[in-house]
């Protein structure tokens, strides 16, 4: 059971606070809530004098002010106390019994604090608080105030402890806690003061203002010896004191909590030194595991090397001259330090960082180049990690400082080691746009019409396929006919399979070249003129003619008006080859507008008949912004939904890790999964399943032997292992570069429900892009995508009476995309409690069933941390104190300087 603090031993060696002067003779009051002599010196090693004693005279303390010669950091970390004039019920103290004992103990214990009065009486085992005295019985003990607060805590403990209730012995067991003669007073760094504007005028935070007005009160008493002799008066001293020290409590969390407080503003996430911001550009010239910094940037973030090295080639013989130097080329844009600052980086290492960082591929590392432009310039094929683009997007950059810092970016966050998406093991850096359409061209007929053939490889190509297979590995397969997109990255995804990640690299730098290249060589460009197709109001007639919207939908989706407009548009292979566009916006601009759904998602009865490139009719116009409209306010709403989500989803999973050194729990216990799809299988490679009391590996190989099978696999759900073990896990962990394979499955489900959000910006409403309708569906309404968000919110918050097998089928079916089905599962994992114990651990859990908490709910339960920065301070505070197993977190483990096991 954890124990509360003990007041009065904390309290007893603190430096008290005794003025309510702030200020005298515009320094710190020496006996004041910001007194240096207390908390020690505003800046390092100088005491109140104003002498700088310097770091040899650390320890010591100025014979004249009498502070301490140390670092400033002190005044963050020394605790001080204002001692009462009078005794009063602790507001912690309080809330715990409270919630102990429901509203009839509140009730009683607000009677004895804040009525006049009201008075405790003890008869034959009895406790009555009563208003009037005639009513009591004579003989009775009697009590009053915090006297009767105590006893009466303290007998209601005493009994509660014989009916073997470990709570209310908690109590019992610090009691002596329950009324408070002092006040712990803060650290003033945490409560920081002004005097800018004068002696008159002070900005100071709220929490000052309670301290002075309980030293103020304070002052009242001892001066004025009449109130402790008048009953009435003291009473009223004692509620207005009691109510100051309960609005400081509340103010002290509230500081902890919320996104500006402490804990997540100062603790959680900080600024840091050695990073810098800038907007980013493309450099195809780059290799795909380089950046280029601007030379400003790099001035800065390096200053302290570059200082050294200018004095160390005897230009300057101390250290702030060289940095007066640095400075001044910044301010100067003088480039004579180029050539050093190309030493100094040569072999450095930075991690590059683009905002929102949905998951572990928003934060990848690089070699550093340098370029004067003042931009960020980075490979092209990195975008898609960083979902990127070049519209006036930015990054931040981290210079690592420690040798452990630079061997983990190189090993583990280097853009290299992470060509596997977490998600579902497909290539990160994916070719795009010109890239793709310059290896269409290039191994289209189109690009080499001689004819004129060259053996390879024991193979007759054309130059165009010979000079395509050229940049794929020596000892690769041919690859002959058109390579489309899709082709493309299938190509790329199994050499990324079947080759070292440095000559995958090489892989991708000579696609990236070579599609540039014949990108630019082919010169593609686009007029209107060649945009209507002769014969396209023949088939609008056609479609139109027919009465019913629903046989008009199927044949605006149908595959014979496909085929026409790839065999008649002029700029087919744009589409064809994956580089932009879809049919869907073919459709809109050279043939219909189609029908478009309202708000509501009905798809309206009025086509919009004229394309875009004919033009709207004013009607037209109006109807199309419903769609238009719509996706912009889904976006701006929905995003922020997402985001929340996502959070919620992290602090779920932040604990759950897997296990190294344990390769089985021995559990016995599977999950239950249809494999209804192909989809699925695939997203359940290098799974372990049972299959005749044996374990069997699910392989790229073998997956497609389970379709339309029910199988058992091991599951992270059913995993008898405080961190997961590998085989309920699966292999993928090889690949993750981390153990924290919670945090990897929440990310992976955030990152893919903002992009269920953005999605719907580029669907403008048009019905013709859900394909062909449901022809027993007698409403016309289309599928919303923003409701698949509200779907996942649901699952995750309420779970009515379904299993965890349910809960992880409705997760997968409403994720569209790829994600492996592991994720799910180790999501699900962590919301299924018994009390303050995860289910999956208890021996005796299948006699049991499990609580499903909500993700809302999970993080008080994982970590006090979590719950202190998250969630109701107060109510995880009180939860902390009355419950183990609550201090077991990451985050607590790290800010209490313990090694992450």
């Amino acid at each position: 059971m954890p124990k509360i603090l003990n007041y009065s031993n904390f309290c007893e060696n603190l430096d008290e606070i005794t003025s309510l002067k702030t200020f005298t003779k515009r320094k710190f009051h020496p006996r004041g809530l910001f007194s240096e002599q207390i908390f020690g010196p505003v800046r390092n090693y100088t005491c109140q004098c104003g002498t700088y004693h310097g770091v040899s005279k650390v320890g010591g303390k100025c014979s004249e002010c009498e502070v301490d010669i140390v670092n400033s950091d002190e005044r963050r970390k020394r605790f001080a106390k204002i001692v009462l004039p009078l005794q009063v019920v602790n507001p912690l103290f309080y809330d715990l019994l409270s919630d102990l004992g429901g509203k009839t103990l509140k009730k009683c214990l607000d009677d004895l604090m804040r009525n006049d009065k009201s008075v405790l009486y003890i008869t034959n085992d009895q406790f009555i608080v009563s208003l009037n005295e005639e009513e009591i019985p004579e003989g009775c003990q009697r009590w009053e105030r915090t006297e009767a607060i105590y006893e009466l805590v303290k007998r209601l403990a005493e009994d509660a402890v014989k009916d073997n209730l470990p709570e209310w012995k908690l109590v019992l067991d610090n009691i002596d806690n329950l009324l408070l003669d002092s006040i712990i007073v803060l650290p003033p760094d945490l409560r920081p003061t002004s005097n800018n504007a004068g002696e008159s005028k002070q900005l100071m935070d709220k929490i000052n203002r309670y301290y002075t007005q309980i030293l103020t009160k304070k002052e009242i008493m001892n001066e004025t010896k009449v109130i402790k002799k008048d009953k009435a008066l003291y009473y009223n001293y004692f509620k207005q004191l009691q109510k100051d020290v309960n609005e400081l409590y509340i103010r002290i969390l509230e500081k902890m909590a919320k996104k500006e407080g402490l804990i997540r503003g100062n603790i959680l996430g900080k600024r840091i030194d050695f990073s810098g911001r800038a907007v980013i550009i493309p450099d195809p010239t780059l290799f795909l595991d380089e950046c280029k910094l601007p030379y400003l940037m790099v001035l800065e973030i390096f200053k302290l090397p570059i200082a050294k090295r200018i004095i160390s080639i005897g230009k300057y013989k101390s250290l702030n001259e060289a940095i007066d130097f640095v400075n001044e080329c910044i301010d100067k844009n003088n480039l004579i330090l180029y050539r050093i600052c190309e030493n100094i980086t040569k072999d450095e290492y930075c991690i590059l960082n683009r905002q929102p960082s949905l998951h572990k591929l928003g934060m990848l590392g690089f070699k550093i180049k340098l370029t004067t432009d003042c931009v960020i310039k980075i490979h092209p094929l990195v975008c898609p990690p960083f979902n990127a683009d070049f519209d006036g997007d930015q990054m931040a950059v981290y210079i690592p400082v420690t040798n452990e810092a630079k061997e983990e970016i190189i090993n583990k966050i280097s853009i290299v080691n992470n060509l596997s998406s977490p998600a579902n093991q497909s290539l990160t850096t994916t070719p795009s746009q010109d890239i793709i359409l310059g290896i269409y061209y290039l191994t289209t007929p189109e690009f080499d019409q001689s004819g004129e053939k060259i053996n390879f490889k024991n193979e007759s190509l054309n130059l165009g396929e010979y000079e395509f297979n050229k940049q794929l590995p020596e000892d690769y397969k041919i690859i002959k006919g058109p390579v489309v997109k899709n082709r493309l990255i299938q190509i790329l995804n199994d050499i990324k399979d079947n080759y070292p990640p440095q000559q995958v690299a090489q892989v991708l730098d000579n696609i990236k070249k070579t599609g540039f290249k014949y990108a630019t060589v082919y010169g593609t460009t686009m007029s209107l003129d060649d945009f209507p197709i002769e014969g396209i109001e023949k088939i609008k007639d056609k479609i139109y003619s027919t009465g019913d919207v629903k046989n008009q939908l199927e044949l605006l989706s149908g595959s014979s008006l496909s085929t026409f407009l790839k065999d008649n548009f002029t700029y087919a292979y744009m589409i064809e080859s994956g580089a932009r566009g879809s049919w869907d916006q073919v459709k809109q601009l050279i043939l219909t507008r189609g029908f478009i759904s309202n708000f509501d998602g009905e798809i309206l009865s009025t086509p919009i008949k004229h394309s875009l490139l004919e033009g709207l009719t004013p009607e037209e116009f109006f109807l199309s912004t419903y769609g238009c409209r719509k996706g912009l306010l889904d976006v701006a709403l929905n995003t922020g939904t997402s985001g929340y989500l996502s959070r919620k989803l992290i602090f779920t999973c932040a604990n759950l890790q897997i296990d190294s050194d344990v390769e089985d729990c021995g559990t016995e216990d599977c999950l239950s999964v249809n494999v209804n799809s192909d989809r699925k299988a695939r997203m359940l490679v290098n799974r372990y399943y049972k299959d005749n009391n044996s374990l069997v590996k699910i392989t790229i190989d073998n997956y497609k032997d389970i379709i339309g099978k029910t199988i058992e696999i091991r599951s992270p759900i059913l995993c008898k292992n405080p961190k997961v073990c590998q085989k309920c896990y699966g292999d993928l962990y090889q690949t993750l570069n981390s153990r924290f394979i919670g945090i990897i499955a929440a990310q992976t489900l955030g990152e893919r429900g903002t992009q269920l959000v953005l999605r719907t910006f580029h669907t403008s409403g048009s019905a013709i892009t859900k394909g062909e309708q449901d022809k027993t569906d007698p409403t016309m309404r289309q599928s919303d995508i923003i409701g698949d968000l509200s779907t996942v919110s649901q699952l995750l918050h309420k779970f009515k009476d379904k299993t965890y097998t349910d809960i992880v089928n409705d997760l997968f079916a409403v994720y569209d995309k790829d994600i492996y089905h592991v994720h799910f599962e180790c999501v699900v994992a962590q919301l299924m409690w018994c009390s303050y114990k995860k289910w999956r651990l208890l021996d005796n859990r299948n006699e049991i069933d499990p609580e499903y908490y909500s993700i809302q709910s999970v993080p008080n339960r994982e970590s006090w941390i979590l719950a202190m920065a998250f969630s109701n301070p107060k109510r995880a505070i009180l939860q902390g104190i009355l419950y183990e197993g609550r201090y077991s977190g990451v985050l607590d483990k790290i800010l209490k300087g313990e090694k992450i096991s």
